[in-house]
């Protein structure tokens, strides 16, 4: 199984990288072609200290642009993940609301439900044409 490490870029490419087992293939652009560094065949020493900062990379990752109980439930996610062996965990996603289905439930109220609709869109900063624009 051959996991692809590199992500589309606007920018050229400056390197693929391919995990293959143990195996990290990696070839330059404008380089002499694909090498492979096999895992397997480091010191027990190097294995050791790699596998924690591999984790730990991974984990940081997860936090990215993130802070607080919002970075620690994605390290948390992550870590889950991987104890149950899958390698790519996704944070699921965010509720969607349709315009459309709120300004359709928001013609049907009464004046009262509208004002304190209007009311409380302003004071969470949402604005929807036709109801809070």
């Amino acid at each position: 199984m051959a996991d692809e490490v590199t992500k589309d870029t606007k920018r050229p490419r400056r390197m693929m990288k391919v995990i293959k087992g143990t195996v990290v293939e990696i070839e330059v652009v404008g380089g002499s072609g694909k090498k492979e560094y096999d895992f397997s065949k480091l010191p027990p020493k190097i294995q050791a200290s790699l596998g924690p900062f591999g984790l730990n990379h991974k984990l940081g990752d997860s936090a990215a642009g993130k802070s607080g109980a919002e970075a620690e439930k994605a390290v948390q996610h992550v870590w889950d993940g991987l104890m149950k062996g899958e390698w790519t965990v996704r944070a699921p996603a965010a509720p969607k609301i349709k315009v459309s289905e709120v300004t359709d439930k928001y013609a049907n109220m009464t004046k009262a439900q509208k004002d304190a609709a209007v009311k409380a869109m302003k004071e969470l900063g949402i604005s929807i044409p036709g109801i809070t624009a």
